[in-house]
């Protein structure tokens, strides 16, 4: 029938931590608000988040430019068909005997 309160109250592990990241965002959203009313602290409020926002895309472009530039080439297609040209592989003339073919039957 009904479940008990304490069954009610039990949270996993994943519950728990978005519980935690709410009740922080919270808690950084007012204190935010409260230091953009003091003009004191309202350059480095408005200004911090900024540098932080400039340096965290700087740094994600340099971890994709050092990836690019560590990571090995892929290697070549050629590679894996063999030493035939690419032109004069046997799957393109069977191609064009079977175009051949229907050309014949129209």
């Amino acid at each position: 029938m009904r479940r008990n309160a304490k069954d009610d109250l039990k949270v996993n592990k994943d519950q728990s931590y978005g519980g935690l990241i709410f009740v922080i965002s919270v808690l950084v959203f007012i204190g935010y608000i409260v230091a953009l009313t003091n003009s004191a602290w309202r350059p480095w409020v408005l200004g911090a988040p900024v540098v932080i926002a400039v340096l965290g895309v700087l740094g994600i472009t340099g971890w994709i430019g050092w990836t690019m530039l560590t990571t090995p080439p892929p290697a070549p297609l050629e590679a894996d068909m063999g030493s035939t040209p690419s032109g004069t592989s046997s799957t393109s003339s069977s191609s064009g005997s079977s175009s051949s073919k229907t050309d014949e039957q129209h």
